[in-house]
């Protein structure tokens, strides 16, 4: 206690005799000094913000998407680092008419979402991956050479400062395609990828049979670069 005292004492006098400017620390803490000005008409003080690594946003700790689909893509995830909204793909009823034919997806602002709360701009990517479309009822009777290809998505932000993620066009099947990249030094914050309806197309040749077929689609969020 003496020597606080003492080092208070000398600054007090320091000050005093040259006619330097005081500083006052409260709590002890640096952020909170307030230096006056050797005549006595002026101070400074500092901002101050302490930063830490996120959570979620929703009551229930995710984060809710900024775009949503129509049907909902919400996953519900929580987490500093989150897929939080992915594309269900989705191409009605439609005839056979004996030969090769192009549906698009009829779903409203597909889009892709990924939150990154890490404050550290590490990176991450994104995958995507699909099993064969199957009849729902018949699963021996598979939809043949269908081929689903996803367009390169529009970028949207929240207002960030951080680079923007790369973006791919990709065809889904049973391999890891990459459809969005943030390498170190971006994505920070949240990005979606918005996919124009038009664009999502399935591809299906003819001499296929009558059913309703499903598949199982796998988005995947990497916490690295890819």
């Amino acid at each position: 206690m003496k020597l606080k005292m003492m080092v208070v004492t000398g600054l007090i006098c320091s000050g005093i005799l040259a006619g330097t400017a005081s500083s006052v620390m409260a709590d002890g803490a640096p952020q909170n000094v307030i230096t006056g000005s050797e005549d006595g008409k002026g101070a400074t003080s500092h901002g101050h913000i302490n930063l830490t690594a996120g959570d979620g946003e929703g009551e229930d700790g995710s984060t809710e998407p900024t775009k949503p689909t129509i049907p909902p893509g919400e996953t519900g995830n929580k987490g500093d680092l989150t897929l939080d909204n992915v594309a269900p793909l989705l191409f009605d009823t439609h005839k056979l008419e004996g030969k090769e034919q192009v549906y698009t997806s009829i779903v409203t602002d597909s889009n892709i979402q990924v939150t990154d709360k890490r404050g550290e701009e590490a990176g991450w990517h994104v995958q995507v991956t699909q099993t064969p479309f199957t009849d729902v009822v018949d699963n021996t009777k598979v939809l043949k050479g269908a081929k689903l290809v996803l367009p390169v998505g529009i970028l949207e932000d929240t207002g960030n400062v951080s680079l923007s993620p790369e973006t791919y066009s990709v065809e889904v099947n049973d391999e890891a395609a990459t459809l969005m990249n943030a390498t170190k030094g971006s994505g920070a914050g949240t990005w979606t990828s918005v996919f124009n309806k038009d664009q999502i197309k399935l591809t299906i040749p003819a001499g296929n049979k009558t059913g309703e077929y499903m598949s199982t689609v796998t988005w995947a969020l990497m916490n690295a670069p890819k």
